[in-house]
């Protein structure tokens, strides 16, 4: 974490002091959340549609999964029921078959999770992977068209511990997410 803050130390450092040595103008530096992008009602609206279609793709496989736990609390409760049962009424049989069902059933959602939880970033990366690249190009577009040296995202900086301060002017998320969704489809359409 240290060696992040001082890689980071160091570049802000040599932006300002290329700035000043630059003597052109003041440098100017610009803020954004990229947290605030997937945001429903203020984001980006061609991340927010792709991360809705990523949701509803894989909405039966977390379906499945949800259904599975259901079930297999259920054979938990019904196995901790016949625990309680008095020795006479308890059937060992059916007791056993019951515990290899919740075993059979662990490990096939076990497997499951594995498989959506390889799957999904796979795929996040064909259907937001093209998008997230576009939004670093319109980044650069944005800057160079308002003059910014550097734009910084704060949702890092805010996550490292590494933002003291920052003045409301600063912060462009809201006129660069305007900016970004004001501007003709170039991302291919995901599919």
């Amino acid at each position: 974490m240290k060696v992040v803050s001082s890689i980071f130390a160091t570049l802000v450092l040599s932006l300002v002091f290329a700035s000043v040595a630059s003597a052109q103008a003041q440098p100017k530096y610009g803020f954004v959340n990229t947290m605030s992008f997937s945001d429903e009602k203020g984001g980006i609206t061609k991340l927010v549609n792709a991360n809705k279609q990523l949701d509803t793709e894989f909405a039966p496989r977390v379906k499945e999964l949800q259904d599975g736990n259901t079930k297999l609390q259920t054979i938990a409760r019904d196995l901790e029921n016949m625990q309680k049962l008095p020795q006479a009424q308890f059937n060992q049989t059916a007791y056993t078959n019951k515990q290899d069902e919740g075993e059979r059933l662990q490990r096939d959602l076990n497997y499951k999770k594995q498989d959506l939880e390889r799957d999904v970033p796979k795929r996040r990366q064909v259907i937001v992977g093209p998008i997230s690249e576009d939004i670093g190009k319109a980044l650069d577009e944005y800057a160079a068209k308002n003059g910014f040296t550097a734009i910084f995202d704060i949702a890092k900086l805010v996550e490292n511990g590494m933002l003291l301060t920052l003045a409301g002017t600063a912060d462009v998320t809201k006129d660069f997410i305007a900016f970004y969704n004001a501007r003709p489809a170039t991302a291919a359409a995901p599919k």
